[in-house]
């Protein structure tokens, strides 16, 4: 059975040792326990060898502008990272100045989506300087993956919560939605009451840690199989475990079939493995 995974990671080769060193240490300091080490190197090349070993087929990397100045050298990198079994989107912080001419950019490189992180790049799903990237990705065709719930290393309230998610979905309708974090981390209420049913996707980076296996499989199908993503968030969570927590699901063939690859395969137009 083929898999892609929607939430991936990956750093140029120069930082990326230092990157991983960084944020670990970060999430040990805010969770106040040792965090796990990462599955690779944080390397295209550590990922490509982690694929050919997890029953991985295929994954998307998700790079994050987490400065205004980064945005353009962030996705001029990620096209060049941008080459099937490891596919790239985009991504805007939202005080670069151009946002709808970048978001162009990221639709001329050939990138399959903006990747946007409410936390590392402090903003609010309805504030006015992100309306022009919504617009923007609606005309293009281009998913958004958002960062959404609460993270390791920010304290609560966070930036995106399940109600918030679901009101932009409804304010911007036909705008391509995944929710990262099953629609919402650590805020698992939240997502059964604000968001389960709403027209955006899930990706399951980081859920099924979390959660019993039969309360993910009774989400999933209260939202819908034909709206849910496999996804890991690797390095920080290695893809083979993730993936064998997602076969302890107690779901259909054709359900698995959906979230491990259909769903991303329509969405992405991803080519035939």
């Amino acid at each position: 059975m083929r898999v892609f995974d929607v939430h991936a990671h990956i750093y140029p080769d120069k930082i990326a040792a230092r990157v991983l060193r960084q944020l670990t240490e970060e999430a040990a300091r805010c969770e106040g326990v040792a965090a796990p080490a990462p599955a690779y190197d944080g390397t295209r090349a550590g990922l490509l060898a982690n694929l050919a070993v997890s029953g991985v087929t295929a994954a998307m990397n998700c790079p994050i502008a987490t400065r205004p100045e980064q945005t353009r050298s962030v996705n001029d990198w990620a096209a060049t990272q941008n080459a099937w079994p490891l596919l790239s989107m985009g991504s805007v912080h939202p005080d670069w100045p151009e946002i709808e001419g970048e978001v162009r950019h990221i639709r001329e490189l050939g990138l399959h989506g903006v990747k946007m992180h409410p936390e590392y790049q402090q903003f609010r799903l309805d504030e006015a300087r992100v309306r022009p990237l919504w617009a923007a990705c609606r005309e293009l065709d281009l998913p958004v993956l958002l960062h959404t719930g609460n993270d390791v290393c920010y304290p609560p309230p966070c930036n995106a919560p399940p109600c918030e998610v679901r009101r932009l979905a409804e304010a911007w309708p036909g705008l391509k939605i995944i929710a990262g974090h099953f629609g919402g981390w650590r805020m698992w209420d939240e997502v059964e009451r604000d968001l389960l049913g709403a027209p955006v996707f899930l990706d399951l980076a980081f859920a099924m840690e979390e959660l019993p296996p039969e309360r993910v499989a009774a989400m999933i199908r209260r939202h819908g199989a034909e709206r849910v993503l496999f996804g890991t968030d690797a390095p920080w969570c290695n893809p083979a475990a993730t993936l064998a927590l997602f076969r302890r699901l107690p779901l259909t063939e054709t359900e698995q079939r959906a979230i491990l690859w259909g769903n991303a395969a329509a969405l992405f137009r991803l080519p035939q493995a």
